[in-house]
């Protein structure tokens, strides 16, 4: 899949034959012939846009408004390493949220910067759902924790435990085992009115793609990952939530009331809500787990 967008053509009296985007198109899109760039291969275009953003004649034209002009263009990157490295480690998990609605305009600054992650082959096949309603997110907090339920009373007998391995696999249903004690203390928090799913977020986000698609994943969880740094950088809080994904995936009825294709799956979800606290300090990390070869 790729998005729909026309192949570039190259204005020969801009281009100075420089070669720079025959080397950076991925699709072998272009060609170089007698000092010039030739698109020879429109068909396989992706719209990734390499072409024009690496031209320095401006000699690459779209039929769409593809290419803006770097606002810094001697400038080698917007951030410097120190103030990105900061930004990722004062980002957190947040699970205490003030409850004031996050406006739609910077909702909309949060789910832009998720278009400019990369995805495979440019597919650019990230969907959102987003709610806002706290009724439609207490109904889809209701349906997940249902789902939960009947997943953690089946962990609890011999026999629905060995069933659920058989679709799930062992490891699966040991890590649920494991966290029994959790949800079990999980659930009378909840009977006393504390929501251990949202944690009472005003906007619930969720990501999904093609099920079929292998570069899925990767796509919805970077777009997901770029919307929570810039909704860092807003200073709203997030939480991604694997525990919605999974019953997106595994409970029709609540693919369904998402509206999610039956041909898509979800990869990503995360809550979304202006932080009732700030972290005064910052969390150390283990060392990258790396083979040096």
């Amino acid at each position: 899949m790729k998005p729909n967008v026309s192949p570039p053509s190259v204005l020969a009296d801009k281009c100075n034959g420089c070669g720079l985007c025959f080397e950076v198109c991925p699709s072998f899109v272009l060609e170089i012939t007698q000092g010039k760039s030739w698109v020879v291969r429109g068909d396989w275009c992706i719209g990734c846009g390499h072409c024009g953003a690496v031209c320095p004649e401006e000699a690459i034209a779209f039929s769409t408004s593809m290419i803006e002009r770097h606002p810094q263009p001697d400038v080698r990157s917007a951030a410097s390493p120190e103030t990105l490295a900061l930004l990722l480690r004062e980002r957190r998990s947040i699970r205490l949220y003030e409850k004031e609605p996050i406006p739609d305009d910077i909702l909309r600054k949060i789910l832009d910067a998720g278009r400019h992650a990369p995805t495979g082959r440019n597919s650019q096949n990230v969907h959102y759902v987003v709610l806002r309603s706290p009724d439609e997110i207490e109904q889809l907090r209701k349906m997940t924790l249902s789902f939960y339920e009947k997943i953690f009373s089946r962990i609890k007998s011999p026999l629905g435990a060995f069933m659920l391995s058989l679709i799930a696999g062992r490891r699966i249903v040991e890590s649920l085992r494991e966290s029994l004690p959790k949800m079990e203390q999980a659930k009378q928090l909840i009977k006393q009115g504390e929501d251990c799913l949202f944690y009472h977020a005003p906007v619930v986000v969720l990501a999904h793609a093609e099920s079929w698609d292998t570069c899925s994943a990767f796509n919805c969880s970077t777009a997901l990952y770029n919307c929570s740094l810039m909704a860092q950088t807003l200073g709203v809080g997030c939480c991604f939530n694997g525990y919605l994904v999974s019953a997106v995936n595994h409970d029709s009825k609540i693919k369904k009331w998402l509206n999610v294709p039956h041909d898509h799956l979800s990869f990503a979800a995360m809550t979304l809500g202006y932080q009732k606290i700030k972290f005064q300090a910052l969390v150390e990390r283990e060392a990258p787990k790396v083979q040096w070869r």
